[in-house]
């Protein structure tokens, strides 16, 4: 079966070949120019089909195989619609003609094989010539794949036994066929594409050869030219063949020769396969011929074969550029001559050349800028240069006739320069492309300076708030602007050809007129301030300035008079001047004008050889006051404050608030000190007397600092800081009094200020210790207890006593670090005893008041430190003091709380010296009373001491107080204390402050417990 198949595919292939011998046999100008071309080939294709059919291979009566599925899938694909469309009604006729069982099965192939072709060649995207094997190989797959599906119209068991019998023959042996059909017809597209494009090619050559403005020649390697145009002829002035028997060397001018073989050379060489250049030939008749050539070699095997040059007439051009080159020359002198700058910038190498008077515009050298053009772009004004780019682009787009711009630069000096830059295209390529534009800048300076003082004197004239008018020489008004009749109230017209004096007021004096119109005639010139009428009658105040212009002769003939209104100004100044001298609550002065009034009293001091007095005055119990009553209170006590100091002194004194509740008094002339003295008796009783305010009464009193000038300072500064000294010494003293500054309060002031700046050091240098004293049990004799006191070691003073720098600290604010760092140390001190001996020992801390009142006082910290410590409240101890509990606000009564909450013990140290009150204990819940010292020093001298800490004890005991007895020194005082039930003790009986290390070693080693407690029973 599959020889039978071959056999007549063999056959069908020659009737195949001939439809490709007989395409070729027709001339393609009848394909291209034969309108029924398509029909033509359609007929030919189907009877090559029709052929085909006529010998087919028969598999069974009315089955039967042959190529025309090859024929009519290579028509559609190759040949298109038509053909094939007429090939598959002729082929489809003839079988339907042959008649058969299965006639609709040969007619289903024929048409199924010519539609795939066609949809084939619509869908894919390349040309047929570049169709491969592959894609044929596909194609015949895909033609016979739908051929064998289409026997499945036969009945199911015969179509599969037909496909097992001739499926492997059809897919093996038709789709090689189809390739070697479609690949000699691909070919013979391939050869008609390649004739085409060699005619196309061989029709441009001799068209732009033989004609144009173009000259064309072609060389060989010898230099020798082997064919020349007709253009190049009429160049050179020979004829062709005169120019063929010559070589391109000889005819070049000599000059030009040597640059030109370097380039040949380089090309034979192969390094370059092109090159151009200008040149210039000697022509026939002796003359030089200007030309622009372009050379490119035909290699073969990778050597040159022939030459093809192209030469373009460029002598009008190069005349031209001759003219235009001596035409700059000229213009260059007349320029540099002008003071005018010439630019030429040529477009497209982006090369720009300046002449002198351009550097000359920025201050530099000409070389120099024209060997770095960014000299002048660089220097142009940032804010100029998009204005440049927009008149510079709309030129060279053709939207304007000229490039013109103003624009700023700045001179190498530094200093800004206007410049007018002007300039056209000179050149253009024949796509009217800029390739050449010159033009001249000048410097406009001094014209922008000039017309921008004009537009600035009309501006401001026109638009000045200040009032403007022009006067003749009789006070006539000639002309004014806008604020004039806006500020006067006048029309233009009102007040034009009237005498200036309309505008006269009574509060200005005749002879004020009078001096002003004699200085205006002697010096041309007037300011000064003075009140003007309104129109409506309303006076108001002017500051004025008149000018006289003269005219050539130096006569005045005009005046411009300009003022403005003052009135509102002048109310601001007094407000703003009252502001910043007078204080806003009292009315009396403040800090400013006190330092002035100081400034002036000692010049007028030295000048009349007679001193005077400050008092510095500071309010004792004000804050309690503010606190208590609010501050509302405070501020009427201040104000009520301030009338009674000036009720105590004369006119020709100063009272002044210098911030808060300190105030001031200046004595003038003082001629005796028992005067002075009276004068500050009377202040203080004046300040101790009773405020009422509202429902309330206040008592407060004062402490009073006084210096005498020029006793105890020269200056101003010595003046107050010696005043605030004496009334710091006063307050000292127990307020309520004066006290004079002496000069040991100065050396104690540097000395309290050097201290604070040790105290500082101290804190970043931790020079701060804690030492402890031992707290002991009277009824055992047990030490459970102790009281962290801080101690510092000078590193040049040595220990400075607590007693020293504790105020000062708590006058400072370094209170609330070193109450932190004492609270930190005391937390881990008991911590580390109890982790490594075993020993719980409560820490009594002392806590200043001022930590209390702080809004950033670390109660928080604290208490987050016991937890992290895993520290139990009861091994600390805080220490206050009665004045504390006093006092006590909202804010210390929650710290306290916090405290207590956390489980933190209160204790209240100098119990018995303060006013003591019952009810403190109570809201506070006090657990341990310290009876001071000063009590307990006295109990074996004295009964009452003695009945006193006794009733003391009791009344703590019945409030389920302990109490401890501080500064027990003698064993007497011990025994007395056992004897009337106090709980614990402490002092120089007992033990002195020591280290931690010799706390440690003393009372908490065991032996050193059994020791210490039988030494205190």
């Amino acid at each position: 079966m599959t020889d039978s198949i071959f056999f007549s595919l063999a056959q069908n292939t020659a009737l195949l070949l001939a439809l490709v011998l007989l395409y070729d046999a027709i001339p393609k100008r009848q394909q291209s120019y034969f309108p029924p071309w398509g029909l033509v080939l359609g007929l030919i294709i189907g009877g090559i089909g029709m052929t085909i059919m006529s010998s087919p291979w028969e598999y069974q009566p009315g089955v039967v195989f042959d190529s025309t599925s090859i024929l009519l899938s290579i028509s559609g694909l190759f040949f298109g619609g038509l053909p094939t469309l007429v090939a598959v009604l002729m082929t489809s006729a003839y079988r339907i003609g042959m008649g058969g069982d299965h006639l609709w099965l040969g007619v289903s192939i024929l048409i199924a094989s010519g539609f795939v072709g066609g949809l084939w060649r619509h869908y894919r995207r390349a040309i047929l010539t570049d169709i491969s094997f592959k894609e044929l190989f596909f194609f015949g797959l895909t033609v016979h794949l739908v051929m064998l599906s289409c026997l499945f119209v036969l009945p199911l068991e015969q179509a599969l036994t037909l496909l097992r019998q001739v499926a492997l023959p059809v897919m093996l042996i038709y789709p090689g066929a189809t390739v070697l059909i479609g690949r000699l017809i691909s070919r013979r597209f391939d050869l008609e594409r390649d004739e085409q494009i060699r005619l196309q090619d061989d029709f441009l050559f001799r068209n732009q050869f033989t004609s144009g403005n173009l000259g064309l020649a072609i060389s060989s390697v010898s230099q020798r030219w082997i064919k020349v145009n007709p253009r190049l002829c009429q160049m050179l002035q020979y004829d062709e063949q005169a120019l063929l028997r010559m070589t391109w060397t000889e005819m070049t001018y000599k000059a030009d020769l040597a640059a030109e073989l370097v380039e040949f050379n380089r090309m034979l060489a192969g390094e370059i396969d092109e090159y151009e250049l200008d040149k210039r030939f000697h022509a026939k008749d002796g003359s030089l011929v200007y030309v622009h050539l372009t050379v490119a070699c035909k290699r073969a095997h990778g050597k040159v074969q022939l030459v093809i040059a192209g030469l373009l007439d460029i002598g009008r051009q190069k005349q031209a550029e001759s003219e235009l080159r001596a035409s700059q020359q000229q213009l260059a002198l007349v320029l540099n001559s002008s003071d005018l700058g010439l630019w030429d910038w040529d477009v497209v190498s982006n090369r720009v050349e300046r002449n002198q008077c351009s550097a000359q515009i920025l201050g530099v050298q000409v070389d120099s800028l024209n060997a770095n053009p960014c000299l002048w772009t660089d220097a142009i004004h940032q804010d100029d240069r998009p204005r440049i780019l927009e008149a510079l682009a709309a030129h060279l787009q053709g939207r304007s006739c000229q490039y013109k711009v103003e624009y700023r630069l700045r001179h190498d000096s530094g200093a800004v320069r206007w410049v007018l830059d002007t300039g056209r295209i000179v050149a253009r390529d024949p796509r009217g492309r800029a390739l050449r534009m010159c033009g001249i800048h000048s410097d406009i300076t001094e014209r922008k300076l000039a017309e921008e003082s004009l537009s600035l004197a009309a501006s401001v004239y026109n638009n000045s708030s200040e009032a403007m008018s022009v006067l003749d020489e009789n006070g006539t008004i000639i002309t004014t602007n806008a604020a004039f009749c806006e500020m006067t109230g006048y029309a233009a017209e009102e007040v034009r050809n009237k005498p200036i004096r309309i505008l006269q007021c009574d509060l200005n004096s005749q002879l004020f007129y009078q001096q002003m119109g004699t200085a205006i005639e002697q010096t041309g010139h007037w300011q000064g301030e003075l009140w003007q009428m309104r129109k409506n009658g309303e006076a108001y105040m002017i500051r004025l300035t008149v000018n006289t212009i003269r005219d050539k002769e130096d006569r005045p003939y005009l005046w411009v008079a300009l003022f403005s209104d003052i009135t509102a100004q002048k109310e601001n100044e007094r407000l703003i001047w009252r502001q910043a001298n007078y204080d806003a609550l009292t009315g009396l002065p403040n800090r400013h004008m006190l330092l002035e009034y100081l400034d002036a009293g000692i010049r007028t001091s030295q000048l009349s050889q007679q001193g005077f007095a400050l008092l510095f005055l500071d309010l004792d119990l004000f804050k309690e006051v503010n606190d208590n009553l609010g501050h509302d209170m405070g501020d009427r006590l201040l104000v009520e404050t301030a009338k009674r100091l000036k009720s105590c002194v004369r006119e020709s004194d100063m009272v002044a608030r210098l911030g808060g509740d300190e105030f001031t008094l200046v004595l003038m002339d003082i001629d005796s000190q028992g005067r002075l003295e009276r004068l500050a008796n009377q202040v203080l009783n004046c300040i101790a007397a009773p405020y009422i305010l509202d429902d309330e009464t206040a008592y407060i009193s004062a402490s009073v600092g006084i210096t005498l000038y020029p006793d105890d300072a020269t200056s101003t500064e010595e003046l107050l800081k010696h005043a605030d000294q004496a009334m710091y010494a006063a307050k000292n003293l127990g307020r309520n009094r004066f006290n004079y500054f002496t000069p040991s309060m100065q050396v104690y002031a540097k000395y309290r200020m050097r201290l604070i700046q040790d105290l500082r050091q101290a804190l970043q240098n931790q020079e701060l210790e804690l030492h402890y004293q031992p707290i002991v049990e009277l009824k055992s004799g047990r030490v459970t207890k102790a009281e962290a006191l801080v101690r510092w070691c000078h590193p040049v003073r040595g220990m400075v006593s607590p007693s020293e720098f504790i105020p000062i600290a708590e006058d400072t604010g370094l209170i609330l670090d070193i109450g932190n760092w004492v609270f930190e140390q005391a937390a881990k001190q008991s911590a580390y005893w109890r982790d490594t001996l075993g020993t719980e020992v409560q820490i009594s801390i002392n806590e200043s008041q001022v930590q209390f009142r702080d809004d950033k006082h670390g109660c928080r910290d604290a208490i987050a430190l016991l937890h992290e410590l895993n520290l139990k409240g009861a091994e600390l101890c805080i220490e206050v003091t009665e004045g504390l509990l006093q006092d006590a606000d909202i804010g210390v009564r929650a710290q306290l709380k916090a405290y207590r909450d956390a489980g933190i013990q209160l204790s209240l140290d100098n119990f018995g010296t303060g006013y003591s009150s019952l009810a403190y204990l109570q809201q506070c819940h006090i657990d341990y009373l310290k009876i001071d010292k000063c009590l307990t020093n006295n109990l074996t001298a004295s009964d009452d001491e003695m009945k006193l800490c006794e009733a003391i004890i009791l009344m703590a005991h019945k409030l389920d107080i302990k109490v401890t007895a501080e500064g027990v020194e003698t064993e007497a005082q011990r025994q007395r204390l056992v004897a009337i039930g106090c709980d614990y003790a402490q002092g120089y009986l007992f033990s002195r402050v020591v280290t931690a290390t010799v706390f440690a070693q003393s009372y908490l080693q065991p032996q050193a417990l059994d020791c210490k407690q039988q030494n205190y029973l």
